[in-house]
């Protein structure tokens, strides 16, 4: 649906398209696009068109902004040029460029959509990925535009208005959801000005623990605390997720035969280890694994910020489906009406796995040949802290509702699904 634009302007919108689609870092270049729906949002100059077209099988959707050629822009970002081309929208030829990569056009791009107007100079991106970008509006807002479409609901934004309607306020609060037709084009969130990466915190930690020695306790950057009050909000994420979205029953035997499978395909020398027969044996061995429910899909620390209020958790995985690993088959999950229903302790297992990996990783930038011997110090940081993460977590009352019903049933379901976690990233 073209609008009010001239029947010309689409070819050329078209040729925009694939200019933009050849910038975009890790997109293969097309040849060609088609336009399947052009929107003027802003009259004049500088203008707004939204385009969406369809690139093979994928559906691009690329906010515009327009303006007199010659004219400067208030470019934000990587410094590289914005300008994709020219189109006559009917109100003469204009430079078609991202509206995102100019703070004017991406300002009025926000007041446009939501009604919020800010400072043009205050705007700055924040986070780019495969699917969108996101930028910060006078660390007031997030906003979010989507540049690979879904057709219907886009599963990680419903669940933002989801769990807010649950009583959730441990996530940057939802205020606007931009949708047209059939796509949701992106949304607008509280900016959690000021926040900190879990993983940074985390990472700060076991440094101070590597550079100091001693019990983790004592060290200057002692995560424990802060570990737990994660497995406290981690917790309450999932009585959220379960008032939002119901529970199912756990099917154990397909759980543990789909978690031997995917350990056996991916890293069969690892299925053979007696600790692992003997783990998969008390998996296969317990009598409940407990309610399933929507869980997050891929939390760990790179996925919680701290701020001055607490804990606060993003990214959650379209449905709340695991990251599908290189090879082998997928994680154990149960689907129904477009939602992935697992155990609860997947995502403990991988906060789990995670702590363990940022212990790994700062041993092995602090000292790659190993001479010093932190791997002492990593195992009692990881300990410490997997141990806070869990009496947070099971601390919370109404989780052991969700749980298998004894604390050593916890522990192997955990273990279990930790060890499929990390069989994922194997080669």
């Amino acid at each position: 649906m073209a609008g009010a634009l001239p029947d010309s302007a689409i070819d050329e919108l078209g040729a925009v398209v694939v200019a933009y689609i050849g910038r975009r870092p890790g997109w293969e270049s097309a040849a060609e696009a088609r336009v399947v729906d052009a929107v003027r949002l802003r009259a004049g100059r500088p203008g707004l068109l939204d385009v969406v077209a369809e690139v093979g099988a994928r559906l691009v959707h690329v906010p515009l902004g327009l303006r007199v050629p010659g004219e400067e822009l208030s470019q934000v970002g990587d410094g590289e040029d914005p300008v994709l081309g020219t189109v006559d929208d009917g109100e003469g030829e204009a430079l078609a460029f991202d509206a995102l990569r100019d703070s004017t056009t991406a300002s009025l791009l926000l007041a446009h959509v939501t009604g919020r107007r800010v400072d043009p100079a205050l705007v700055r991106p924040v986070h780019q990925d495969e699917a969108s970008v996101t930028m910060a509006m006078e660390e007031r807002y997030a906003f979010t535009v989507y540049n690979l479409l879904v057709r219907g609901t886009r599963p990680e934004v419903e669940v933002l208005w989801s769990l807010d309607e649950a009583g959730f306020n441990h996530l940057a609060a939802p205020l606007h959801r931009w949708h047209r037709g059939d796509w949701d084009l992106g949304v607008l969130q509280e900016h959690l000005a000021g926040a900190s990466s879990g993983r940074a915190l985390a990472l700060t930690s076991v440094r101070d623990l590597y550079a100091s020695g001693g019990p983790p306790e004592l060290a200057g950057g002692d995560f424990g605390a802060e570990a737990h009050r994660l497995g406290t909000t981690a917790a309450r994420m999932h009585l959220a997720l379960e008032r939002a979205y119901g529970r199912r029953p756990a099917l154990l035997e397909a759980w543990a035969e789909g978690v031997e499978e995917a350990i056996r395909a991916r890293r069969p020398q690892v299925a053979e280890r007696p600790e692992t027969v003997t783990l998969l044996g008390d998996l296969r061995g317990l009598s409940s694994a407990g309610e399933a429910i929507r869980t997050h899909g891929d939390f760990h620390l790179g996925r919680v910020w701290r701020t001055e209020q607490g804990w606060y958790v993003g990214d959650f995985e379209p449905a709340g489906s695991p990251p599908r690993a290189a090879s082998g088959p997928v994680p154990p999950a149960e689907e129904h009406d477009g939602v992935t229903y697992r155990s609860p302790l997947a995502d403990v297992a991988d906060m789990m796995w995670s702590l363990g990996q940022v212990a790994t990783s700062a041993a092995d930038e602090r000292d790659p040949t190993g001479s010093e011997g932190l791997g002492e110090l990593a195992a009692a940081w990881e300990q410490r802290n997997r141990s806070a993460f869990l009496a947070g977590y099971l601390g919370v009352p109404g989780i052991s509702g969700l749980l298998p019903p004894s604390r050593d049933a916890v522990q192997v379901l955990v273990a279990s699904l930790e060890l499929e976690r990390a069989s994922r990233l194997a080669t």
